[in-house]
């Protein structure tokens, strides 16, 4: 069994960043550990990788038919299970992971993230990919082509909107709520990480978010989160990115065991660009006025903003 994100299911609010945790089995040979096809119109990109030290072991990506773009020739000399690979590399059509084993292994611990974007004109253009006619017209009203030549746009950064950051710990002898939070009216909160006391062993239980009306966006397996006394720390390259407007739910599956579990989320203010882009008919009278008189959808349209 793959471990992909059903992408297209559980994307709501883009640019967001998910985490796969799930132990897989490898067999001698080719293992495809993860495969992402038919999830136009969005481009996901592999933003980080980890896995526990192996050797014999290799990873690759192919991405867009092309093999072999991320290769790491041996699993025994990565960083481990408690941090990550820094891998940042974009897809518009199809990603396969796969681990290459020399014998069997069961239960082998790996953990990814995957940002998912929506394309706008700037972003097309950055990655080759051909324009329509107005796409073509808003890249000449605003230079686009001379801004690529002299300047590299600034990354993507994880806690845009986030004015406040929280961290919450729980330890769980049964199955339950680990984190319910309502969201303020105008407010927007972003789980930023999940990390657990890894178990020895792995099915000894399951983490699931649930975000408004999306159910298990995630589940991971603790056996193969980064551990409690290995935070990522605030403001990692690679953190999670799941915003959610009406709830955060985050529950646990307790086969067995004593489970302890760390959550950091952000919360930061609804802005009028986020309504345009997410939830246009949450938008007040006056917002509209002012996102007309900005022209903020064409801005959202280009890239620019």
């Amino acid at each position: 069994m793959g471990t992909e994100i059903d992408v297209k299911r559980v994307v709501r609010y883009p640019p967001e960043i998910f985490v796969s945790a799930l132990p897989v089995d490898l067999v001698t040979g080719e293992n495809r550990v993860a495969d992402y096809v038919a999830f136009t119109p969005y481009i996901v990109s592999l933003y980080g990788v980890s896995f526990a030290r192996h050797d014999g072991l290799s990873f690759s990506v192919s991405v867009d038919g092309v093999t072999d773009v991320v290769k790491m020739e041996d699993l025994g000399a990565v960083k481990g299970l408690n941090y990550e690979e820094e891998v940042k590399v974009p897809s518009t059509q199809s990603m396969t992971m796969s681990i290459t084993s020399p014998v069997n292994v069961s239960a082998y611990q790996f953990r990814y993230k995957i940002k998912v974007d929506t394309p706008n004109v700037l972003l097309k253009m950055m990655l080759g990919l051909s324009l329509r006619n107005r796409e073509r017209e808003l890249a000449e009203k605003y230079g686009l082509t001379e801004k690529l030549a002299y300047q590299t746009p600034v990354p993507y950064d994880p806690y845009s909107g986030v004015e406040t950051i929280h961290t919450f710990t729980k330890t769980m002898t049964s199955s339950g709520t680990i984190l319910r939070i309502p969201v303020p009216r105008n407010k927007k909160v972003v789980l930023l990480d999940i990390a657990a006391y890894r178990p020895a062993s792995p099915a000894q239980a399951y983490i699931t978010v649930e975000r408004d009306d999306v159910p298990g966006v995630i589940r991971v397996d603790p056996y193969c989160l980064q551990g409690l006394e290995e935070s990522i720390g605030l403001y990692p390259k690679y953190p999670i990115r799941i915003v959610a407007l009406d709830r955060l739910l985050i529950e646990l599956d307790r086969i067995s065991g004593t489970h302890k579990i760390r959550v950091v989320y952000g919360v930061g203010k609804l802005t009028v660009l986020e309504k345009l882009r997410w939830v246009p008919d949450r938008l007040t009278e006056e917002e509209r006025i002012l996102a007309e008189k900005l022209n903020l959808q064409e801005l959202l349209e280009v890239g620019v903003l």
